[in-house]
């Protein structure tokens, strides 16, 4: 175990992706310890042979097919439309914005690469303060993951033997929340710095704004409910979403070229190689743990410090957010579930629950320094500096942790609506 640590920490230090660093550490344990060279190439394979990880292409085309299809454009006006004239208007059109999106695209860079341009842009041109723009667009683009389709779930799903539907399903709730406190905390804001806000929408304006995202707005509809209703699994829906997808940008907008098609055919198979490649070490180094019983003393360790299970999610929740400071969230999902399903056992603590928990932790470290993905993304779309970004995001710490609070503490939050529909 030494041996391997070791070997992780100085890969990682001298500069080595996280992905290799996983694999390479593992391997120089299987041959240091005289094990079978087969095993290296049964488990890496074995680990990418699991139905539900045909969805992972799939939803990450369709995430960059819905961002070349135009429908940004009629999603803001839509938003625009309902909550523009609300105080801080600008602050919840980004979120409103970002909770349609997040039913169509599953991850949170695609939302704030999306939408999140427009948003920053519009809020800009209204005066509003530029790390208030950011910082809101990065804080609504973490509900990507939370509301379904969710890349992260589906990775979790696979790695902890768990349902995608229920763990689709029991983002919902928490999605909603996240929604709400980032509405309330742009509301105080704006309150407090008098940030202006639109003319109530007329009716007929609302009409025409709904009928030209009615194309858009439908997309969550399809994806969930043909899930909810078993029409298609979720393996199955993000086919649908890809087709769903074309059929906006060719047919109805007119928006899409083939040109653009194969350009986001490209990008999407790069995706999806290094979220396979990072699965594939990440799964072979959690093998190895596995097999030295690191599980067991982990196990061990947490009972130490928690007797009840609300106590072992909060440790669990500490260590999620000191690793995601550091860390990307999928080799943090990869490595850290296996370790953690033996002590959810122990503490009577359902995967499900604990799914959305450690995806809400991973969105939260995506904007916390100094590895925030979020941030460089945002860093480049508005020009600010990485410092500015990372400062700008500080204030939604706040609301999205008292989620990450309630949805810990509470089990029914994430657990009854998977319950009702799937039993």
């Amino acid at each position: 175990m030494t041996i391997l640590f070791l070997a992780f920490l100085g890969l990682l230090i001298a500069g080595v992706p996280v992905f290799a660093a996983t694999a390479l550490s593992a391997i120089l344990y299987i041959w240091m310890n005289g094990l079978p060279p087969l095993i290296v190439v049964q488990q890496l394979f074995d680990s990418l042979d699991k139905f539900p990880l045909l969805a992972v292409p799939f939803f990450v085309l369709a995430g960059n097919l819905m961002n070349s299809s135009g429908i940004t454009d009629r999603l803001y006006h839509f938003a625009h439309s309902l909550v523009g004239h609300v105080t801080g208007g600008l602050g919840h059109v980004n979120i409103v914005g970002s909770f349609i999106f997040s039913g169509m695209s599953g991850t949170a860079m695609a939302d704030a690469a999306g939408v999140g341009t427009i948003e920053l842009k519009a809020m800009r041109d209204q005066g509003y303060d530029d790390e208030f723009a950011v910082g809101i667009t990065a804080a609504s683009s973490t509900m990507g993951p939370i509301i379904p389709p969710s890349l992260p779930m589906i990775l979790y799903a696979i790695t902890a033997n768990a349902s995608v539907g229920a763990l689709f399903i029991a983002g919902i709730v928490p999605g909603i929340l996240m929604a709400i406190a980032l509405h309330t905390h742009v509301y105080v804001v704006a309150k407090r710095k008098g940030y202006p806000r639109a003319v109530r929408a007329s009716l007929a304006q609302m009409l025409r704004a709904f009928l030209r995202a009615i194309p858009v707005l439908a997309a969550p509809g399809i994806i969930l409910g043909g899930i909810l209703l078993g029409v298609f699994t979720p393996t199955e829906a993000a086919v649908i979403a890809c087709l769903y997808a074309l059929l906006i940008g060719f047919v109805m907008y007119h928006t899409m070229t083939l040109g653009q098609f194969i350009a986001e055919l490209r990008n999407s198979f790069e995706t999806t190689a290094v979220v396979m490649v990072m699965t594939a070490g990440a799964i072979l180094f959690g093998w190895v743990l596995v097999r030295e019983n690191f599980a067991t003393n982990f196990v061990a360790f947490m009972l130490s410090f928690a007797s009840e299970p609300w106590q072992c999610m909060l440790v669990l929740n500490v260590a999620l957010l000191i690793c995601g400071m550091f860390m990307d969230p999928l080799p943090i999902l990869l490595i850290f579930t296996p370790l953690v399903m033996p002590v959810l056992k122990a503490f009577a603590i359902d995967p499900v629950q604990f799914g959305v928990v450690m995806v809400l932790n991973l969105m939260i470290g995506m904007m916390t320094p100094p590895i925030g993905a979020l941030c460089f993304v945002l860093a480049r779309i508005s020009g600010l500096p990485l410092a500015r970004v990372f400062r700008a995001c500080v204030p939604y710490y706040l609301p999205l942790g008292i989620v990450l609070v309630l949805i810990s503490v509470f089990p029914p939050l994430t657990l009854t609506l998977p319950r009702l529909f799937l039993g």
